[in-house]
């Protein structure tokens, strides 16, 4: 969005978020031009551009026993309370798809709506939480753990309804988008071994 503004300073830009199933609905419904969306299945009505490829890892507060370690197993989730972001979210979809693969048993999970009030969860102590490597961002409170032994990618996608392709701004979105290099992955803690 950034490289959009400084190339197209005259229009005006809305950013909404939501999970996955809630941003391909304003999609669907029109009330967003294009979306960023996570694994998205291929559909004809869409005009989808893979753009980073994601890497789920977990974050603890700094007081926590863990605060110290750079990476853990899965297994060792086993029993933990986690606190997970809310079901039609592709981080919890993915993180539930490997611990079942896994017959990992996590102790009390707490479920809320949005990454940034697991965020807050976490920095109060709540329990380990769960989240791609791009959407962690800079907090002193928190400290990240790369998951070692199974690696939890996502592919994000830039995202539009075909037949608004012909409407110029959107089309020059994705010529913009066209421009970077293919995609690239976010990750932010390593594996650690």
């Amino acid at each position: 969005m950034s490289g959009f503004t400084r190339r197209y300073p005259g229009i005006k830009l809305a950013l909404t978020f939501g999970n996955s199933h809630e941003v391909l609905a304003g999609l669907i419904e029109r009330k967003s031009d294009v979306a960023v969306l996570a694994d998205l299945a291929p559909a004809e009505r869409f005009h989808a551009v893979p753009f980073r490829r994601d890497r789920l890892m977990l974050f603890v507060e700094r007081n926590h026993p863990w605060a110290a370690r750079k990476s853990v197993k899965l297994a060792e989730l086993e029993g933990q309370r986690l606190v997970l972001r809310e079901p039609g979210s592709i981080t919890r979809a993915r993180f539930e798809e490997a611990i079942a693969k896994l017959g990992v048993k996590l102790g009390q999970t707490l479920e809320i709506g949005s990454r940034e009030a697991v965020r807050e969860a976490v920095a109060a102590g709540l329990g380990l939480g769960v989240v791609f490597a791009s959407e962690f961002g800079h907090d002193g409170r928190l400290h990240p753990i790369a998951i070692r032994d199974i690696k939890i990618e996502s592919t994000e996608f830039a995202v539009c309804l075909k037949e608004r392709l012909a409407v110029r701004v959107v089309r020059a979105f994705f010529e913009l988008l066209s421009e970077k290099p293919g995609p690239r992955t976010a990750s932010r803690a390593e594996d650690g071994r």
